[in-house]
């Protein structure tokens, strides 16, 4: 990093810390004045409106994928969080969105992020507007990264915890639920530009309305950056990744939606190890439609759609492509056979057409796996009873059936009980399988599907507004997860089980300033890492081999990851949030001396990141962002796939939108 890099960086950290203490001293000195008459009494709009973020009240918080219905977080059958608009804009992308939510871990590998659930990577599901970020052709390659706009995002939605049995297979360890905005929340047009580091360049358009019952919305955004990975030393520079992307929605009062995804992207990347550059592009785009309708104690949905996964990596010689087309058709019927019992009923159908998959080598194409189309049939019901005022009970199974694997089962049952006024408890199972993809299968074509077995206890405790406190408990029995062993082969791991808690608090000491923190500890025989045991030849006598035993953590999430943060509003127009990110200690491996040297571990580390914002100043609609990211220049590695990968140096953007 340059010494330019590095003063702009610091010079923006006084900045920030400056603006802060100036508007802790001025909060202060209005402090009377602000309890002795709200903004609302005295005829003042907040320049931040006080949404779902703002608030810890229960009524204010909703999910809609735990049971696909909406309903609070405390009366949710799932260990889940929402991430709301608000905290979206302190963001970038989704994997920093993940980095701060309890269970998750983030790691780099030479490539992209790999991101954790509960200690297994890249191994759930993410959505938007029903269409799954996944296909036999990949269930790993959803997009986390800048190919993926936040702007045109309402809130997400998050499920730690199995979700087969309403969502199929791919909702193997979670679901990531990504709710887009509506018209009548945008009402015009906003234009943003953002710069900063690594030579990084973003625009984005935005617009909505919502007349004579129909509301529409479209997104449009670009992007171009250097990225943080190095350069080789071959006197070329590696070409800027760049990415497009358009999202569209339009929808008829709640009667009919129509929607879709068009996404572009090139991401280069350095190999140290093997010493060459490469480049992937793995977009997802899609087009769904529909339809509701409701009739007295029923409503009735039906929805098709069409999606297309591009896959390109190019090692420069050779070049992999591969082109699939999913489609599918779902319905679902919602009804009350009691007062006090609400019941879902659905099936769907599924056909996956990836038989187009080819290498070009050396100005010549060969069809690399001829034939891959599949089918799955769905049914799923779930019966839902309240058996009392404050304890629901929830049940559910599904039945999924591949043209290739046969048939799975996947079963529910949690309990949901609120006691003591501020109290809420949960006791919940859940089972999931996902299918071996396309991508595993072209390395070994005889893998078995995977399969996870939860348990899960939550206590949690909200105060009004004031303070929450959430413990949730979980065991995790696996079984054939698909993954890369300590030889660098792909296989079927056996018996596996993962433990954990997860602590999380949120506390209000007054209206503008909210305080969180998270901690998530992982335990069981995972942990204790894969071993394989191979032949190398004997270095004192080459003619004869000698039996060496390799131990791999590669796919093991460190035992500790803890998250703290404040937001403060203060003058009116100003906003400012502070990021702590603490990561434990990582094993590497024995018997690979040669990708890590004599390291055993990799140390702990922690990352800060700050960001600020102006809202309404010099004019009315503009908003300002100033985003500083790991900005004490932490040095750390993280685990690539052939060796260590630097972690990204300090870095600093700025943002800049108006709204017409």
């Amino acid at each position: 990093m340059s010494t330019q890099k590095y003063s702009a960086t610091y010079i923006c950290s006084a900045l920030w810390i400056f603006i802060t203490l100036m508007g802790f001293v001025g909060a202060t000195v209005a402090g009377a004045q602000q309890e002795s008459s709200s903004p609302k009494s005295m005829g003042i709009t907040p320049s931040f409106e006080e949404t779902e973020l703002m608030f810890l009240g229960e009524e204010l918080y909703t999910v809609s994928i735990a049971s696909r219905r909406i309903e609070t977080l405390q009366r949710a059958p799932a260990a889940v969080t929402v991430i709301t608009r608000e905290q979206l804009k302190k963001y970038t992308t989704l994997a920093e969105v993940l980095r701060q939510v309890p269970g998750f871990f983030i790691d780099q590998n030479e490539v992209n992020a790999q991101i954790y659930l509960r200690g297994i990577p890249n191994s759930f599901l993410v959505m938007m507007d029903g269409v799954p970020f996944s296909c036999d052709a990949s269930t790993i390659d959803y997009p986390r990264g800048l190919e993926l706009s936040l702007d045109y995002i309402e809130k997400i939605e998050i499920v730690r915890g199995p979700g087969s049995a309403l969502w199929g297979p791919d909702a193997f360890s979670g679901i990531i639920n990504l709710v887009t905005r509506k018209g009548a929340d945008i009402q015009g047009i906003a234009l943003t530009t953002e710069g900063g580091s690594f030579d990084s360049k973003r625009a984005a358009a935005l617009g909505g309305f919502n007349k004579y019952d129909w509301d529409g919305m479209l997104s449009l955004s670009t992007t171009k950056t250097e990225g943080f990975e190095y350069d080789l030393h071959n006197g070329e520079e590696r070409p800027h990744d760049h990415s497009f992307e358009v999202y569209g929605k339009l929808s008829y009062k709640d009667v009919l939606e129509v929607s879709g995804r068009y996404s572009r992207y090139r991401d280069f990347y350095t190999e140290p190890t093997f010493i060459y550059e490469g480049a992937e592009s793995k977009p997802f785009s899609f087009i769904q439609a529909t339809v509701n309708k409701s009739i007295e104690n029923a409503s009735f949905s039906l929805q098709g759609w069409y999606q297309y996964f591009g896959s390109q990596d190019n090692y420069g010689q050779p070049v992999f492509k591969q082109h699939n087309k999913q489609y599918g058709l779902e319905g679902k019927t919602d009804f009350t056979l009691f007062k006090n019992n609400y019941l879902t009923v659905g099936s769907s159908c599924r056909y996956n057409n990836g038989s187009k998959t080819t290498i070009d080598y050396n100005d010549e194409r060969f069809d690399y796996f001829p034939s891959y189309a599949t089918q799955l049939y769905s049914g799923y019901f779930q019966d839902k009873w309240k058996l009392n005022e404050n304890l629901e009970a929830t049940a559910g199974l599904r039945y999924d059936h591949s043209s290739i694997y046969g048939g799975f089962y996947s079963p529910r049952a949690g309990l949901s009980y609120l006691f003591l006024e501020y109290f809420n408890a949960k006791l919940l199972y859940g089972r999931a399988f996902r299918t071996p993809s396309l991508a595993v299968i072209i390395e070994d074509p005889n893998l078995d599907p995977e399969r996870i077995d939860s348990y899960e206890a939550e206590l949690g405790f909200h105060y009004k507004n004031i303070f929450g406190a959430q413990i949730n408990f979980f065991y995790n029995e696996l079984e054939d997860l698909i993954e890369r062993n300590a030889s660098g082969s792909i296989s079927n791991s056996g018996g596996d089980n993962i433990k954990g808690v997860e602590v999380s608090v949120t506390g209000r000491p007054y209206r503008n300033l909210l305080l969180y923190a998270n901690y998530t500890h992982l335990a069981g025989n995972r942990q204790k890492g894969s071993s394989t045991t191979i032949d190398v030849p004997n270095p004192d006598d080459p003619d004869q081999n000698t039996q060496t035993t390799i131990e791999s953590f590669f796919n093991v999430a460190p035992n500790n990851v803890a998250n703290v943060g404040i937001d403060y509003t203060f003058l009116k127009h100003y906003r400012t949030t502070f990021e702590l990110n603490y990561v434990g200690e990582r094993k590497l491996a024995r018997g690979l001396e040669t990708v890590y040297g004599d390291r055993r571990k990799l140390g702990s580390y922690v990352l800060c990141n700050i960001n600020f914002f102006i809202k309404d100043l010099p004019v009315r609609n503009l908003e300002l962002r100033l985003k500083l990211n790991n900005i004490f220049n932490k040095q750390y590695k993280t685990r690539g796939v052939f060796g260590l990968v630097d972690g990204a140096e300090s870095s600093a953007s700025v943002l800049l939108s108006y709204k017409y």
